[in-house]
């Protein structure tokens, strides 16, 4: 391949409910998806996160024919079906495959081969197992809670009563992981320079992202009087005199933090985060500032969203907002009418 994987760069859709093909082209950076209630905005952010983020092959393919990811690798493609359809001679060309008999031979084969309940995928291609999808595509993807309900069933810790309650449990440890990354290139910059002012600026540059996201949950809670205590490896909160752990936090104020840990813990690693509706529990001048600092976290993260709240494009991503029904190339319904 000429280069690595970074984000997606088109996602086609066809059979949206029997009816819509839609066709999809993403920006590298931001993308927000509106549309009225029941338009399919949902179903097209877990179509892409079932397959890439759940590692799965599709939940939803009872409510989509097919779908076609495609990465900024122009030879980096990704096909699932639904089981039972035929794959046509243009879907096999345009994932990389010709006409020829072999290929030919590989799509009449396909599903004598590789008998799946849920449907098939092919990479490039090339038919995989789901165990190996992620290690295909050769990046990280993931998707963002907005709800903090009950956990139903087992438990990683008594202390985790809800989904953001787990999402911040596993956090926490990445986040350690992280900071002792991010403690050992410092102490490597310090032996290796020498001058202490250049040692001093290296590892401010080093710990810019941990500094910045320190200060980011500080300013976002201090109305409420809480700051992040900085003098503890994990994440706990001081509010007065009382010291707090994240699940003491209100659900905005988690789903705040399990957002920028996601996105911090990266690294500035490639990265695509999927986030439907974000602005559920979140204050108002909070939803305007998300994209925002989630890109200043990590400048190389792909945030693919949808959403119904107009605050969170308010500042500089209006541009970024495309309507559901601006993506559809064909209306079956319309067609026999």
């Amino acid at each position: 391949m000429n280069k690595d994987i970074t984000h997606i760069t088109k996602v086609g859709i066809q059979g949206l409910w029997n009816r819509y093909d839609l066709e999809w082209n993403l920006n590298p950076d931001v993308n927000v998806l509106s549309g009225i209630n029941g338009s399919g905005k949902s179903t097209i952010l877990d179509c892409l996160t079932d397959l890439l983020v759940q590692n799965i092959l599709l939940e939803k393919l009872n409510l989509i024919d097919s779908i076609i990811i495609t990465f900024n690798n122009s030879e980096t493609t990704l096909y699932a079906t639904a089981p039972g359809l035929s794959i046509s001679e243009d879907s096999l060309i345009s994932i990389g495959l010709s006409s020829s008999d072999e290929n030919k031979k590989v799509s009449n084969d396909l599903y004598n081969s590789f008998k799946l309940s849920k449907g098939i995928v092919l990479f490039n291609g090339a038919l995989i197992k789901k165990d190996d999808l992620l290690i295909a595509t050769n990046i990280y993807c993931y998707k963002i809670s907005t709800f903090d309900t009950l956990i139903q069933g087992e438990r990683p810790d008594e202390k985790v009563i809800t989904n953001l309650d787990r999402d911040l449990f596993y956090l926490e440890k990445k986040f350690l992981n992280y900071k002792l990354n991010v403690g050992n290139r410092a102490f490597e910059a310090v032996n290796d320079l020498d001058s202490s002012s250049k040692a001093i600026k290296e590892v401010a540059k080093i710990r810019k992202q941990l500094d910045r996201f320190l200060d980011i949950i500080d300013s976002l809670f201090a109305n409420t009087d809480k700051k992040i205590n900085r003098k503890k490896n994990e994440i706990s909160f001081l509010s007065g005199e009382d010291e707090l752990t994240p699940y003491q936090l209100s659900s905005g104020e988690k789903q705040m933090l399990v957002i920028l840990l996601t996105v911090l813990v990266q690294d500035n690693k490639p990265s695509i985060l999927f986030m439907d509706e974000p602005e559920i529990s979140l204050h108002f001048d909070w939803q305007k500032k998300l994209i925002g600092y989630i890109r200043e976290l990590n400048p190389t993260c792909q945030v693919i969203l949808a959403t119904h709240s107009p605050a969170v494009v308010m500042e500089g991503w209006t541009d970024k907002v495309v309507d559901v029904k601006d993506l559809i190339t064909l209306d079956r319904l319309a067609v026999v009418k």
